[in-house]
């Protein structure tokens, strides 16, 4: 369904250009070459990233990251808005702007004509060929954030204990074994108590999950690696991620906890599968993840979607991520993340309970403006 979406899209979107380009007489029909090429351009690249068999990704990771940064760029950013509008302007110009008269031209005249139908018709592709490249340049680019992490009655033994916060891998096309490496040596390189991986192992299919796995494998902490189940985990099927990290003793949480005894006090790590929605009518699902508190408990929620913040009260510390810090962000407050997420990047705070959502490491989306790759390195101190 999806793919005969994007191809409908695309044919639909040059069908109209074309339509609008004939209301002018003479049309130029070099304008008219150039957007059926790019239509299936966006196409072939599409069909190619959905149907391309899994030994193939090596090569395309290689040698057509940017073409397939583009399309990705294309079709999932830009094109649902310009096939809307070219919809509107097409029944716009057809109820109130007459077809142009042959009237001829000075070569200076044509000559300028032809600049602004080019300008016109290749502002998005030079928008989409611009974002891809960036994607392309930047996508080993991973920054480390600390933060520092304030929880009440703290007890002294675990002050300054730090936590790896590590999200949304995407191991597939866009995030293949060189990059895994770059983020399993830049974990390591912090000597972290403790590693999180909180969500989007893999992007959509089994065979990913052997490289993440090595990368996961990789990460040394002195009180191990422990995650929980991201969206994009789901989707080779229910359940098939978990068992993938069951068999390879990783521990994914979910609904439940591991506690963890540490200079004689108690971290508590729980992890709640995939949820996007219908938690807000089950708050005791976070309440009762937890055994009974103990003086000195720390208790540290996994959970994909940072949503989940609003029924995690009876926690410590939630981290979170599936955000990818809003992806494209023009400043703090102005881009997606605000505009799908009610929570989308960095730390907040409500009573006693802190939460942290990671930009990822990983892209599905292989374009980040404003939103950098990160490891976040969380610090624990007494509120």
């Amino acid at each position: 369904m999806i793919v005969g979406l994007a191809l409908l899209m695309n044919l639909g979107f040059a069908f109209l250009q074309i339509r609008l380009l004939r209301r002018r007489t003479p049309w130029p029909k070099f304008v008219g070459v150039a957007v059926c090429i790019w239509a299936a351009a966006m196409s072939g690249l599409f069909l190619l990233q959905a149907f391309a068999p899994p030994g193939w990704a090596p090569f395309m990771r290689q040698w057509l990251y940017v073409p397939m940064a583009v399309e990705m760029v294309w079709n999932v950013l830009l094109l649902e808005l310009l096939f809307l509008g070219i919809i509107l302007a097409t029944l716009i110009a057809r109820r109130f702007l007459p077809v142009s008269q042959n009237v001829p031209q000075t070569p200076g005249e044509i000559s300028r004509r032809q600049f602004l139908y080019a300008a016109a018709y290749g502002a998005a592709p030079v928008v989409a060929l611009g974002m891809g490249v960036h994607g392309a340049m930047t996508r080993n680019d991973l920054r480390v954030r600390p933060v520092s992490i304030p929880i009440a009655g703290l007890p002294p033994e675990l002050e300054g204990f730090t936590i790896a916060h590590v999200s949304d891998l995407h191991s597939g096309l866009f995030v293949g074994p060189e990059r895994l490496k770059i983020i399993s040596d830049a974990t390591n390189d912090l000597k972290a108590d403790l590693v999180t991986i909180t969500g989007d192992v893999i992007n959509r299919e089994m065979g990913e999950f052997p490289a993440a796995l090595a990368a996961i494998k990789a990460i040394e902490s002195r009180h191990g690696t422990y995650l929980c189940e991201g969206n994009h985990d789901r989707i080779p099927g229910d359940g098939l991620v978990i068992e993938a990290c069951a068999e390879n003793n990783l521990p994914m949480l979910t609904y439940e906890t591991i506690v963890l005894p540490i200079r004689g006090k108690r971290v508590l790590i729980g992890g709640l599968p995939w949820m996007r929605d219908g938690f807000e009518e089950r708050p005791e699902l976070v309440s009762q993840l937890f055994p009974a508190r103990r003086e000195g408990d720390v208790r540290i929620l996994l959970a994909h979607h940072p949503h989940l913040f609003d029924i995690a009260d009876s926690t410590d510390l939630v981290l979170a991520g599936h955000t990818h810090g809003g992806q494209i962000m023009l400043g703090e407050h102005l881009g997606l993340g605000p505009l799908f997420f009610k929570y989308w990047s960095g730390f907040y705070q409500r009573g006693n309970t802190s939460m942290v959502v990671s930009n990822g490491c990983g892209d599905w989306f292989p374009c980040r403006i404003g939103a950098p790759a990160e490891i976040a390195l969380l610090r624990l101190t007494a509120a």
